[in-house]
C-alpha cells in the first residue's frame, strides 16, 4: 500500500476526513490530501504540533494550537494523540493529530455532522497500523 492509499482511506472511510496527511516526525510530507483548498498547515505548524504531542506538552491545552490559519482549542491530550476543535469560515473543525513511531498523522473535518470521535477513530486506526508496521 502506498502512502497515498492511507490518505484515501482517511478521506473515504468512517471518519470522512476532508483533509488528511502523514508527515515524518523529522518533517517532510509523506502523503496528504490532493485538495488543499480547505486546509493547508505549514511545516512549522506541523512541527510544533508534533513536538507538543511527542513531549506531552500540556501548555497547548491553555494556549491552543494554530494550524492552516485556524485557531484550535485543544480538548484532550493523551499519549501520542491530541484532539482539537476550531472555528473558521462558519465551520466547526475537528482536528486529530496522532503520532506513530516515525510519523505524524493528521485528520480534519469541518462538518458539524461528523463528530470528532469519528475523525479520531479513523486516524487512530492508521496510527495503530503504522506503529505495528514499525512506522
Amino acid at each position: 500500500m502506498s502512502w497515498a492509499a492511507y490518505i484515501t482511506n482517511l478521506e473515504t472511510g468512517k471518519g470522512r476526513c476532508k483533509y488528511a496527511a502523514i508527515y515524518g516526525k523529522q518533517g517532510g510530507v509523506w502523503a496528504e490530501s490532493i485538495d488543499k483548498s480547505l486546509f493547508q498547515p505549514s511545516a512549522e505548524e506541523v512541527a510544533a504540533a508534533t513536538k507538543a504531542v511527542v513531549n506531552q506538552d500540556m501548555n497547548v491545552m491553555g494556549t491552543g494550537l494554530t494550524m492552516g490559519g485556524v485557531k484550535f482549542t485543544c480538548l484532550r491530550m493523551e499519549p501520542d494523540i491530541l484532539i482539537c476543535q476550531g472555528k473558521g469560515d462558519n465551520k466547526d473543525y475537528s482536528l486529530v493529530i496522532a503520532i506513530s513511531n516515525q510519523a505524524c498523522i493528521i485528520g480534519l473535518n469541518p462538518d458539524a455532522d461528523t463528530k470528532t470521535a469519528q475523525v479520531r477513530d479513523a486516524v487512530e486506526v492508521i496510527q495503530v497500523y503504522l506503529k505495528g508496521a514499525g512506522y
